[in-house]
């Protein structure tokens, strides 16, 4: 067995969550995550690439966020905003007159 740098959590959700969830499609999406969470374990863990973990994260989220790409844009801007806030709050002190 490979992986090992999120100590097996993939195992550790398909053991108690995957056919657990007392509904079809939750159980679906569980199996479909463990999947997402045992490439990025075997990515981190240098066994497997990051385009095969990206290629499982798209495959996931194209399934069941069903996101516009409007809605991804909105995402984008916003993230943009909080991090452009912080940075202001960081650099602020360059408006000191001192």
């Amino acid at each position: 067995m490979s992986g090992g740098s999120y100590s097996y959590v993939y195992c550790r959700v398909e053991e108690e969550c995957v056919n657990r969830m007392y509904d079809s499609q939750l159980n679906e999406m569980m199996k479909d995550l463990v999947d997402v969470l045992h490439d990025l374990e075997w990515w981190q863990s240098c066994d497997s690439s990051e385009e095969r973990y990206r290629d499982t994260v798209r495959k996931f989220k194209k399934k069941w966020f069903k996101q516009t790409k409007i809605d991804v844009q909105k995402q984008i801007e916003s993230e943009f905003e909080k991090t452009k806030d912080e940075l202001m709050k960081e650099f602020k002190y360059l408006n000191d007159d001192e």
